[in-house]
């Protein structure tokens, strides 16, 4: 049992418009390998090592003999591995495959957890999409901020004793990507705001209404910013230990287990800019 697992209603929702997806995609394909499938990519993403092959054998369980094939986007995995290339680094069939698998994650839920140890490849990872991404010409713009950097006021705005408002981090770069003020346009196709720090009910629970099926902040001003269908929340996190089970429920999940990577690219990379300096 993990922290970040979540079996509740959302994650079903989340699984029925994935089989629906898959459904309108290959029509000449039985419901049970459908929905087979679709239990399998969603949910194991967010799935550790260890608990992989107790998953598979559940699924067997439910669905006897039927047999699923898997569904990669080809195409999208090729412009990943080319744009992790152009970046640097090491084009890693398992890497490539945690790319897509956040694309796929992005598509059906707007709040997204990128859970894993430091040195994992997290930020990596969301990095590359965006480029991947840019290079398949849809234009990617994003915000980083750590939440634990400024108070909760800071983040989401207060009033002052003059009754001001005072605007936050967090709410000017909302308003700014709904709005498409500043340097956000309608040309952008995704809109991502990073919040790259831990997880604590202090300042996620006010982004409740934000996760859910409301897509509304609510400021302390009375004012109402809604997320466009361009806007996602990604959430970089090394563990969900202190969320409380409602916040869990409303994002997708994206577990990088340390192994996934590992320290092989890292020095082939390394090896590989040396001789191109020499």
């Amino acid at each position: 049992k993990q922290m970040h697992y979540d079996w509740g209603l959302r994650a079903v929702k989340s699984v029925l418009r994935q089989a629906g997806k898959l459904r309108r995609s290959y029509k000449e394909i039985a419901e049970n390998p459908l929905l087979k499938g679709a239990l399998r990519d969603f949910n194991t993403p967010k799935i550790i090592n260890e608990d992989r092959p107790i998953f598979v054998d559940l699924l067997e369980d439910l669905f006897p003999g039927v047999e699923a094939k898997e569904k990669i986007d080809i195409e999208l995995k090729k412009i990943v591995e080319q744009a992790t290339k152009e970046q640097g680094y090491l084009a890693e069939n398992i890497f490539a495959l945690k790319c897509v698998q956040l694309s796929e994650i992005l598509e059906v839920r707007h709040c997204v957890f990128v859970i894993g140890p430091a040195g994992c490849g997290k930020t990596t990872i969301w990095k590359t999409l965006a480029q991947a991404y840019i290079n398949r010409g849809q234009d990617c713009l994003y915000d980083t901020i750590n939440p634990k950097a400024v108070t909760a006021d800071e983040l989401y705005g207060y009033m002052t004793k003059s009754k001001e408002w005072k605007d936050g981090v967090l709410s000017n770069i909302m308003r700014n990507q709904s709005k498409n003020q500043d340097k956000y346009k309608p040309s952008h196709i995704w809109k991502w705001l990073i919040l790259d720090g831990d997880i604590d009910p202090e300042w996620i629970e006010s982004l409740n209404t934000v996760m859910d099926d409301n897509k509304l902040l609510t400021l302390v001003s009375n004012e109402r910013i809604p997320l466009s269908g361009a806007m996602r929340l990604l959430f970089e996190v090394s563990n969900l230990n202190n969320a409380t089970p409602a916040t869990v429920s409303r994002g997708g999940v994206l577990f990088v287990n340390e192994s996934d990577v590992g320290w092989k690219p890292f020095m082939e990379a390394w090896l590989e800019r040396s001789v191109q300096k020499k």
